[in-house]
């Protein structure tokens, strides 16, 4: 089974050393920047991080950026938009919801929030759930 996985479950596979999973699945684009504020918000704002291990955490997202397929959403802006209003999220998180729903994919995020809006439109699961299938 593939799946689609947001910024935030791609985080959580690294904080974790869950790597593999994620290894020839799909993320958008849009998660190279998230996960760059991510690092950002840990080290600039939470000083969670020192500069080196951000810096080694920012090697360490490239990489496994590099073993997923990165897919784009241009030319589906409008049916991203529809999906951002029918289910009161933003066009970052329809984007992922759009994509799942489209390519049949099972979206894998950590935002709790997230979940319990898109369950109705699309799979949708924590990285805890699907690493426990794969043990």
């Amino acid at each position: 089974m593939k799946y689609l996985f947001d910024s935030s479950a791609i985080f959580k596979a690294i904080k974790e050393n869950k790597i593999e999973i994620v290894v020839g699945n799909y993320t958008l684009e849009l998660a190279r920047y998230e996960l760059g504020n991510i690092l950002w918000n840990n080290f600039a704002f939470q000083a969670k991080a020192t500069e080196e291990e951000i810096k080694i955490l920012a090697k360490i997202v490239k990489q496994i950026l590099h073993t997923m397929e990165i897919v784009q959403i241009s030319c589906h802006e409008e049916e991203v938009l529809q999906v951002a209003a029918k289910l009161k999220i933003t066009f970052y998180d329809a984007s992922y919801a759009y994509y799942a729903n489209a390519k049949g994919l099972t979206l894998i995020t950590e935002d709790s929030q997230l979940l319990r809006k898109i369950v109705p439109y699309v799979k949708a699961s924590k990285l805890s759930d699907i690493t426990q299938l794969t043990k």
